[in-house]
């Protein structure tokens, strides 16, 4: 495969949301997540949460895709492949009580990625001990894709409504506070393409040859339905604190895909930090115009190894997804074996 990373920058407006709080911290005033640059307060989104939801989107299209996952895989659960390391260890004869770098993990890792596209794509990180689990080690695997936070290019916009939590016990009917806020926001993510279906621990055995652990048509259907599910939350963003509080969408949707040949894609934030006056007391976090032509400037010094695809709007980025997507064809055929085909 020739692609070896994707990156996305973008910018997107939200408004009237609750997403992502901080907590009550013991009151009845539920606190935003923020974040705070100098005198200034700027609103944030985790990129664990978003990561989270995209995730979810992932499992859904697997289990309608007919892509393998663990059982409890299904359930997203965040201590996924553990129950499987167990019953690797115990199948083993003899059985194994506690995990060797050098005789287990080339060939346990290579088992985990072939049996579950959640543990390969989302990884997993899996800490065995005696007194609990019978058996000990720690086998782990890193995330193919990594997700930063949305943080809004304006100070916080954020305002406090007094409710109600309805009970038919006058005594029981308490009040609570909930924020809204609204903002533009900018939003970076990366997908390490080559690191789909890579087995980390190959390298420790002798008798595991190949890197990758499944076959290239389905590296290449896992890459299409993780892009996939990247589209649908940018087009949909998902959070915590939605039924109630489902955010507003403005349709401002921009940004660009950069898609790399050699090595991780770049990528440029959409906002930018910078000195108010040149004062080093006085830091502020603006909108940064440029990233798109910076990348393209980037594009021009790197020989051919990096393709843009810019966006302006929903449609677009519909448009330039569907695009990407074709260039990860199902078919799962090597450039060499295609050619082969067409030979007399």
């Amino acid at each position: 495969m020739e692609y070896r990373s994707l990156a996305i920058s973008f910018r997107i407006q939200l408004g009237f949301h609750a997403a992502n709080n901080e907590g009550a911290g013991g009151t009845n005033v539920m606190e935003p997540r923020r974040i705070t640059v100098g005198d200034k307060e700027y609103d944030g989104i985790s990129g664990e949460i978003i990561r989270h939801h995209i995730l979810e989107e992932f499992v859904k299209l697997c289990q309608e895709n007919g892509v393998n996952l663990h059982q409890r895989c299904n359930g997203l659960v965040p201590d996924r492949c553990r129950e499987e390391v167990k019953q690797w260890m115990q199948n083993q004869n003899p059985q194994v009580s506690k995990l060797d770098p050098e005789q287990h993990y080339a060939t346990l890792a290579e088992k985990i990625i072939e049996e579950c596209a959640l543990c390969d794509v989302g990884g997993y990180l899996v800490a065995l001990q005696k007194k609990q689990d019978e058996v000990e080690g720690t086998l782990k695997r890193d995330s193919c894709f990594e997700v930063g936070w949305l943080i809004t290019e304006h100070p916080v916009v954020v305002d406090y409504t007094q409710h109600s939590a309805y009970d038919p016990d006058p005594e029981k009917h308490n009040l609570f506070v909930q924020n809204i806020r609204t903002g533009i926001y900018g939003g970076v993510l990366r997908i390490d393409l080559d690191r789909i279906g890579f087995n980390d621990w190959w390298w420790l055995s002798d008798g595991i040859n190949d890197k990758y652990a499944i076959k290239e048509s389905e590296r290449k259907k896992r890459i299409r339905l993780l892009l996939e599910s990247v589209r649908r939350w940018i087009m949909s963003p998902s959070f915590a604190k939605q039924a109630g509080w489902l955010q507003h969408m403005s349709g401002l949707l921009e940004g660009v895909i950069v898609l790399s040949k050699d090595g991780p894609a770049p990528f440029f934030s959409p906002i930018r930090f910078e000195l108010e006056n040149n004062d080093p007391t006085n830091p502020v976090i603006k909108p940064n115009p440029e990233y798109r032509d910076c990348l393209e400037e980037v594009k021009e010094k790197c020989g051919g190894t990096l393709e843009l695809l810019t966006f302006d709007n929903p449609a677009q980025l519909e448009e330039k997804m569907k695009e990407v997507l074709k260039k990860f064809d199902a078919t799962g055929e090597t450039e060499d074996e295609a050619c082969a085909k067409e030979e007399p």
